[in-house]
């Protein structure tokens, strides 16, 4: 289980979060909501690692992994498919894959059954060059190499952003098969509700750093997730 506790995080002079906590438990998905600019990617970024928070505490499995390399947190099985993809252009799709067995256990193979089950297309296109995929193709293939790495937290930024319905459909079908049958926690940043409530178990609205709104989401009201999504 994932566990955020009040953390802070700034650049510079700049405070990005303040005081954010957070909480992820297998099988569970959690959604993270806020307009652009309000620190979701900074959050998911210091969960993984890549940004050092200031002050509290950011506990996996019950061990504070806040002084931890990013490097070290995907070997402790968080997952991580950032915003924008990032893939490797001009790697091909089994390329890409076989980057992420660095954070795998020793002697990993690329679990193929298992990928191409969850992403078929991806099978038709193992030796194209991720940067000639489509935006959809891409985005299940920055998910296919983070479950490469066999993690048991799954960390998705915005997975929906530019991508065609029917593969949100999809990438939706997904999320909730790791999470229901493979028992991942997750969390998931999301713009849109709509998306967002038909998926998750709790629901974090950040507002300019800060959770403004948390809980699970029948306990919420839909008028008050949707009036701090405006603001």
């Amino acid at each position: 289980m994932l566990r955020v506790e009040t953390i802070d995080l700034s650049y510079g002079a700049s405070r990005c979060l303040r005081g954010v906590s957070l909480e992820a438990d297998p099988g569970r998905i959690t959604c993270v909501l806020g307009r652009n600019g309000v620190g979701k990617s900074s959050l998911m970024r210091a969960i993984v690692g890549l940004e050092r928070i200031q002050s509290g505490r950011i506990l996996w499995e019950g061990k504070d992994i806040a002084a931890m390399a990013p490097a070290e947190r995907a070997r402790a099985g968080i997952g991580y498919v950032p915003q924008g993809r990032e893939i490797f252009p001009f790697l091909t799709v089994q390329e890409n894959l076989e980057t992420a067995l660095a954070a795998a256990p020793r002697g990993s193979k690329v679990p193929e059954e298992e990928i191409f089950t969850l992403f078929p297309i991806l099978k038709q296109f193992l030796k194209r060059r991720g940067g000639d995929l489509s935006g959809g193709q891409q985005q299940q293939l920055a998910i296919a190499r983070a479950l490469t790495a066999r993690p048991r937290l799954l960390i998705l930024d915005e997975p929906t952003e530019g991508i065609q319905p029917s593969v949100i459909k999809d990438i939706a079908r997904v999320i909730r098969l790791l999470a229901r049958e493979k028992n991942f926690a997750v969390v998931l940043v999301e713009q849109y509700f709509e998306f967002a409530r038909e998926l998750a178990d709790r629901i974090a609205v950040m507002v300019r750093g800060e959770v403004a709104l948390g809980g699970l989401v029948e306990e919420l009201e839909d008028e008050s997730v949707r009036r701090l999504l405006t603001v």
